[in-house]
């Protein structure tokens, strides 16, 4: 019986909230599984690469849920120091003032009302992408937690000699008003500027505050080379221990309103002390001006989000994380110096496995960022094509380290996908199948073949998920639905099918429900909404992830056999100028199954005359030779050639041109020589044919 179904995405998203299909539950009969989500900057809206590594988490996550695992995704947000700085202190100017004209705590109170607006926005992104972390755990970088463990670990290493303060020439933004490390500069027409403001550095001698790192580095590194930490990909962990190897001491300090105020108090006599959140401060001992670097509270974060200084249950349950996926532009700003404080301050490397993924980028293979001003919001491409198309688009290409260059082609692909999901899954339904996740014992050799090819996705799906290689799973389970399960099993055993064949039905539902389990971490909504169809209910991150079994060599040897043939027939028709509709007499040796390659090639058993012999895995197929021509098939064939001529003249000439091979993006070059090879091998069988109606005639 088919179950109702949610009519939206939204009220699907409700659905899983209001079930807290997406808490951690703290369970201790479970494996734990954690992984905290890059907090996004609250500089406004998302952009396609958040989008890209919110469907690459979000996948990973919920596939984890299915394998049974406690996973906590924590979601959370960063303040970004300098970045909203530079945004709030714009908004000022658009208003005729400045920070220093309204004063600090009316700043800081514009920030936090940013703060909320932004956060609203950047969680409504996500739910509409069907990412789902621990919501009820959304932690901000300024949160009291946060802010109580940024300042304990402060006063630990400045109590450790680890933390001074020194004048030293340090890069200026006089625009942010501020100091900047090195790699917060951008090169803008050959001069060193601002990441945030555009503006161009200076060099100035300033006191500041120092973090030294050679210590903390070493352990970080020992952290990679001893084997606790594992970095993917290769590059990633050389770039890793590159920076590791050549990190000077870390200016901490910078002069600005938004942030952690760094915790020194300057006493009467010139004396500084650094004071934790629960210390009483001395009275007439004032505190210094100036903010925390955002990469130290940052830097704490898999601590911070658990309860660390605290001995908590959340603490001990799920550090170290399991899991860090971030882009591989944050190796140094972000995942070292995690590996910096958290080792540190714990003993214990905060993360087990760092996995960094490439960049998304624009059709200028340019990266996308706010800071460039050519990000894509995900939400518009969201609301016309729907999430899971662009989920999968995604899903797509992510292989560990890979740029993602983004085109709406990818949309189109994924969308078409999604449809023949929906048409094998309308199709099962009306058959009679059934939502069966035990898998049946059948007798029939495609039957058993589909099993086998089902396995075998699985098996590549799975590795794709444990690897963070959404692209290879995203592969596997793409061919298992349009190579073998509509494009031959349905055919195949289609007259069975219709006819009521137990076996044919058993198998197809088994087949049907494993493949949507399998892609659910991928394409949550659909696949809950075909499921449903089946006659299945419930939060399908809480079904269980489907295993493969041992192959069945023997279908599958005579599946693959069957595919062979059927695509040789298929090419000796066309080769041979049968029609497509043509019923062709042919006679079968050694091959296991005939009759369905009977049906799925058009052939019927005859004999075929003069013919043609094809072999393949150890049956032979006799085909017949070419038919007669009359006249009116000569004539088509000639307008055939002559538009493919055309076709092939046309691409000749774009590719010579210098224009075109200046302008055009590499994607477009490459589908015309494609498209040129195409043409061009169809004028060759056009030729064949029109010369061997020729040569009949004479």
């Amino acid at each position: 019986m088919t179950m109702p179904t949610s009519t939206t995405p939204s009220d699907r998203y409700r659905r899983w909230t209001a079930a807290d299909a997406f808490a951690a539950t703290g369970t201790t009969d479970a494996p734990a599984w954690a992984m905290i989500l890059p907090p996004p900057n609250i500089t406004g809206g998302l952009h396609l690469g958040h989008a890209y590594e919110h469907t690459l988490s979000d996948t990973l996550a919920r596939r984890q849920r299915m394998t049974g695992a406690d996973t906590l995704w924590l979601p959370g947000l960063d303040h970004a120091a300098i970045a909203t700085n530079a945004l709030l202190e714009r908004r000022l100017r658009e208003e005729g003032t400045s920070r220093e004209e309204i004063g600090r705590d009316e700043f800081t109170r514009r920030a936090w009302a940013w703060k909320r607006s932004c956060t609203a926005d950047i969680i409504t992104q996500m739910r509409h992408l069907g990412a789902g972390p621990d919501w009820g755990r959304l932690t901000f970088t300024l949160d009291d937690g946060p802010s109580r463990a940024t300042r304990t670990a402060f006063t630990r290493l400045f109590g450790e000699g680890l933390i001074y303060r020194a004048e030293r020439e340090t890069l200026w933004c006089p625009g942010c008003a501020t100091t900047l490390s090195d790699i917060e500069a951008d090169d803008s027409t050959g001069t060193p500027a601002c990441s945030r403001c555009r503006t161009p550095l200076e060099i100035r001698s300033t006191p500041q505050w120092y973090l030294r790192t050679s210590a903390l580095a070493a352990a970080a590194t020992a952290a990679i080379t001893s084997g606790a930490t594992s970095i993917e990909p290769a590059d990633a962990r050389r770039d890793y221990l590159r920076w590791a190897a050549n990190l000077g001491d870390w200016c901490i300090s910078r002069q600005l309103w938004w942030g952690h105020r760094i915790p020194i108090w300057y006493g009467p006599d010139g004396e500084a002390r650094a004071f934790a959140s629960d210390d009483q401060l001395p009275d007439g001992w004032t505190q210094d001006p100036d903010t925390l670097d955002t990469w130290f509270s940052s830097a704490l974060w898999p601590l911070s989000t658990l309860g660390w200084p605290d001995d908590t249950a959340d603490l001990r349950r799920f550090y170290p994380n399991d899991l860090l996926i971030t882009g591989n532009d944050l190796i140094f700003f972000w995942a070292l110096r995690m590996m910096l404080l958290c080792t540190h301050l714990t003993g214990r490397a905060p993360f087990r496995r760092m996995l960094f993924h490439g960049m998304v980028r624009d059709e200028h293979g340019k990266k996308m960022s706010k800071s460039f001003g050519n990000t894509i919001d995900p939400l518009p491409l969201i609301a016309e094509h729907g999430p899971d198309a662009l989920r999968f688009s995604l899903a797509r290409r992510a292989r560990p380290g890979a740029d993602i260059p983004f085109g709406l082609d990818d949309l189109t692909r994924a969308r078409g996908y999604l449809t023949k999901l929906r048409s094998i899954a309308g199709l099962a339904a009306r058959l009679g199948c059934t939502w069966q996740a035990a898998r049946p014992a059948p007798t029939h050799l495609l039957d058993r073949w589909l099993l086998t090819r089902l396995d075998a996705a699985l098996a590549e799906a799975d590795a794709g998920y444990a690897g963070g290689d959404l692209a290879r799973a995203a592969d596997a389970l793409t061919r298992l639905a349009e190579d073998d399960l509509s494009g031959l099993y349905l055919e195949a055993r289609k007259d069975d099918l219709y006819g009521g064949d137990a076996g044919a039905i058993a198998t197809l539902s088994a087949a049907l429900t494993a493949l949507l389990l399998a892609l659910h971490p991928m394409l949550p909504f659909l696949t809950e909404e075909l499921a449903e169809e089946l006659g299945w209910s419930g939060i399908m991150d809480r079904e269980p992830f489907p295993t493969s079994t041992r192959p069945d060599e023997k279908a599958a040897s005579a599946g693959a056999q069957l595919r062979e043939l059927r695509d040789a027939a298929r090419a000796h028709r066309g080769r041979q100028g049968f029609t497509a509709s043509a019923w062709l007499p042919a006679r079968g040796d050694g091959i296991a199954l005939w009759t369905a390659l009977c049906r799925t090639a058009r052939l019927t058993d005859a004999d075929p005359g003069e013919s043609t012999r094809i072999s393949r895995r150890g049956g032979t197929l006799t085909l017949p030779a070419a038919p007669e021509l009359d006249d009116a098939q000569r004539r088509s064939l000639g307008r055939q050639l002559a538009q493919a001529q055309e076709q092939t003249d046309r691409l000749s000439s774009r590719l010579a041109d210098p224009g075109f091979l200046s302008r055009a993006p590499a994607a477009a070059q490459a589908k015309a020589r494609s498209d040129l090879e195409a043409n061009r091998s169809e004028c060759d069988r056009l030729r064949g044919l029109l010369a061997r109606a020729a040569q009949s005639l004479a």
